[in-house]
Formats: structure tokens, C-alpha cells, sequence
């Protein structure tokens, strides 16, 4: 009888534990109606932002590209008035333009800091914080 009482006794105090330490893997907490809209609109933005910047990038490789042709007329459309916004504020480097790949580095560090494994509004879903 008395392991019986101090199994019993340890799930006791396991059942205590738990209810003041939950497992993080099964807490899911309650956050605020934006929070899940959100990271649905951002996520596919970015990504698609990171994306054309990309294309923007191999483009200025090849000065023929026409930009005002199909397939690249859907990459200059969305990305041209940034890449005209910090023209004159980034210079280029070593004769290469470099804006693309500075918008590039901050879609993806939006979409790392915001949408990542331990981004803003994935802690805020996933524990509420």
C-alpha cells in the first residue's frame, strides 16, 4: 500500500506541475482577431516581394532584358516604385546597382522576424505573448 500512495502522490504532484508549467507543444493561447489575418496576407506578400526582387536581381545581370516585355513586366511592375524610392539613397557598388538586392534583405528580414520558426506573430498565435 504505501507505493501505491506515493505513486499516487507523484501524480498528484505531476498534475500540479503541469497545470502551472504547460507544455508548449500542446499550449495553444488565445490572441487577438488581427494576429492569424495577418500572417495569412504577410506571408505570401513577402515571399512574393523576396521573389521578384530576385528576378530583379538576375535581370540587371543581362542590361538587354526589356523590362516593358511579358515575362518581366510582372516583375518590374510591383517592384519598380521601390527600387526608384531608394535609388538615390543607396549608391551603386562597384558600378552594379544595388537596390534590388537591398530590398530583397528586407523582405526577408521582415519575413524572418515576423513569420518565422520564432517570429512576432508566430509567438503570438502559438503562446499569446
Amino acid at each position: 500500500m504505501p507505493l501505491a500512495m506515493d505513486v499516487g502522490s507523484i501524480t498528484e504532484s505531476t498534475n500540479a506541475i503541469s497545470s502551472v508549467l504547460p507544455s508548449s507543444g500542446l499550449m495553444l493561447a488565445e490572441t487577438e482577431a488581427w494576429v492569424q489575418p495577418a500572417a495569412l496576407v504577410l506571408g505570401p506578400f513577402l515571399n512574393l516581394m523576396s521573389f521578384a526582387m530576385l528576378c530583379r536581381v538576375v535581370a540587371s545581370w543581362y542590361p538587354e532584358t526589356n523590362l516593358n516585355k511579358v515575362p518581366w513586366i510582372f516583375v518590374a511592375w510591383p517592384t519598380e516604385p521601390l527600387l526608384r524610392l531608394v535609388k538615390g539613397v543607396v549608391p551603386p557598388a562597384f558600378g552594379v546597382d544595388i537596390t534590388p538586392v537591398f530590398w530583397l534583405a528586407i523582405f526577408t528580414f521582415l519575413n524572418e522576424i515576423l513569420l518565422g520558426q520564432q517570429g512576432l506573430l508566430v509567438m503570438k498565435m502559438k503562446y499569446g505573448i
